[in-house]
């Protein structure tokens, strides 16, 4: 009788244990997927500042950028190979957007993709392809603040219009020498029958210490806009 107690308390706290265990590694595996991403590889001034946060910015493919030039393409479907096609970006992140951007994405016909995110100065900048009033594939530069995207800037639009056609490449690379990654941005606008460039524009935006970017009014730095090439387009 007294062996079979033995057994029988043994037993129970064994199982006592075991669920003890059980409990402490779903609680442990709870914690660790919430809290990993407070953890590196993320540096020091890209911290997400929720699970939130963190998810989404794992939807972006990170790109160690040197000299990269976006265009957008005018249709809705795009061609074998589009090196900006992204990932389909779930609608549980559409509350990060704001603005025209949310008014977008809550129309059922629109949807947003996930294309690379940059090195900045002070964090990560994301690049997206979304519907916008300059095409179906526009793409466009946000910051990640908190859990709000900001739009930063329009890299690259291609749509036609009442009988013109726009087009806008941009250029992300250091323009001034200091590593920093800067924009330049190419527009024209042409006649879709004979292809003649009506008028065209080159801006550039010079990358500053807190990764904001500033227009160049003039041009103090020695860029020649006529290295970088556009692509060309089928309208």
């Amino acid at each position: 009788m007294r062996i079979l107690t033995v057994f029988l308390l043994s037993l129970f706290s064994f199982s006592a244990v075991w669920a003890q265990d059980e409990k402490e590694q779903k609680q442990n595996i709870e914690k660790d997927s919430y809290e990993a991403y407070d953890e590196r590889p993320y540096p020091a001034t890209n911290v997400p500042v929720s699970e939130q946060a963190a998810d989404f910015i794992a939807l972006f493919q990170e790109s160690d950028v040197g000299n990269l030039r976006l265009y957008a393409h005018p249709d809705d479907e795009l061609p074998y190979g589009y090196p900006f096609a992204g990932d389909e970006i779930p609608e549980d992140f559409y509350s990060m957007f704001t603005g025209e951007y949310r008014e977008l994405l809550e129309d059922d016909l629109a949807y947003a993709y996930s294309v690379y995110s940059i090195k900045g100065n002070e964090g990560q900048h994301y690049i997206m392809r979304l519907p916008t009033d300059k095409g179906p594939n526009t793409l466009v530069l946000f910051d990640l603040q908190g859990e709000v995207m900001v739009p930063v800037q329009v890299l690259a639009f291609a749509y036609c219009q009442e009988g013109y056609c726009y087009q806008q490449d941009s250029f992300i690379t250091d323009l001034d020498g200091d590593t920093d990654l800067d924009i330049l941005l190419k527009f024209e606008r042409t006649m879709p029958e004979t292809e003649e460039v009506m008028n065209k524009n080159d801006i550039m935006f010079l990358q500053q210490d807190n990764g904001e970017y500033r227009m160049v009014l003039d041009n103090p730095i020695e860029v020649d806009p006529g290295m970088y090439n556009m692509k060309e387009v089928n309208f």
